[in-house]
């Protein structure tokens, strides 16, 4: 969907300019032109991803969905986060039933979840219902981390390598972090996507279901992406481009190591 844009047509040279019975040649070499939505779509998308690349911080919200809810396999997971290019990352996650709370990243160093209230009790309820022997253990680990926050081993961190890192976030859009484009793309009308009024840049090839939707007025900034492939649907609002936030590691007393609990228990009870 992404590659060189057409370049432009190489510059005529005027010859033989002389008497009015010698004939006037125009040499040079001509591409053919875009069709004029081919060429906006192409220009949006140029400018939305330059926006994008520049950008110090933004507010991302994703919903992450798969599987059938007829089939009872359906899978959703959400995040609201602000990143910015100095790798620090806060906000919230909902990943179903104990599975939901706060996150935040300072400077790309340890990630630090708390969950909510409701989802540790959710938890372990869950527990208590499937396995009543396993339960007491599951109880000491949630009354552990009340209230507190779990610092993750890294290999079990779902979000400092994609979404928390503002600077690869362009491959989130699927082959779209090109700087420039090839006329792939092509922009429709102006429409309200998600709150805004938007101008939609779809693929020209059937069947592609990939959007990016870029605001209409104003700075031509990427405001949502909607992709569906293999049977799961992504949607990526963006907002708040350049908005400083503030976030700061937890104070120690306030923190449990997860690496502390150990084997798969520990491990998957706390996995975001």
């Amino acid at each position: 969907m992404a590659a060189v844009l057409v370049a432009a047509a190489t510059a005529a040279t005027l010859t033989a300019c002389g008497t009015d019975d010698k004939p006037v040649r125009l040499d040079g070499t001509f591409e053919q032109q875009l069709p004029p939505d081919q060429a906006r779509g192409a220009q949006l998308a140029t400018e939305g991803m330059r926006q994008l690349t520049s950008a110090r911080s933004l507010r991302l919200n994703a919903a992450i969905t798969k599987g059938s809810a007829t089939a009872g396999t359906a899978q959703r997971i959400e995040v609201s986060l602000r990143v910015d290019r100095d790798a620090n990352c806060t906000g919230t996650f909902d990943g179903g039933q104990g599975q939901r709370g706060e996150l935040l990243v300072v400077k790309g160093g340890a990630t630090h979840i708390r969950f909510s209230e409701a989802s540790l009790d959710g938890l372990l309820a869950q527990a208590e219902a499937q396995d009543p022997a396993a339960a007491a253990g599951i109880r000491q680990r949630v009354a552990l981390v009340r209230g507190k926050f779990l610092r993750m081993p890294t290999d079990k961190v779902a979000f400092s390598k994609g979404m928390c890192d503002l600077g690869s976030l362009s491959q989130a859009f699927d082959g779209l972090g090109d700087e420039d484009f090839n006329g792939t793309v092509r922009a429709e009308q102006p429409t309200y996507r998600h709150g805004r009024r938007v101008i939609p840049v779809v693929d020209v090839e059937p069947g592609d279901k990939n959007v990016m939707y870029v605001a209409a007025e104003g700075r031509h900034r990427i405001t949502a992406y909607e992709a569906e492939q293999n049977g799961e649907r992504r949607v990526l609002k963006l907002s708040d481009y350049n908005e400083p936030f503030e976030v700061a590691t937890p104070p120690a007393a306030e923190v449990v190591d997860a690496s502390e609990f150990g084997g798969p228990a520990g491990a998957d009870l706390f996995e975001v």
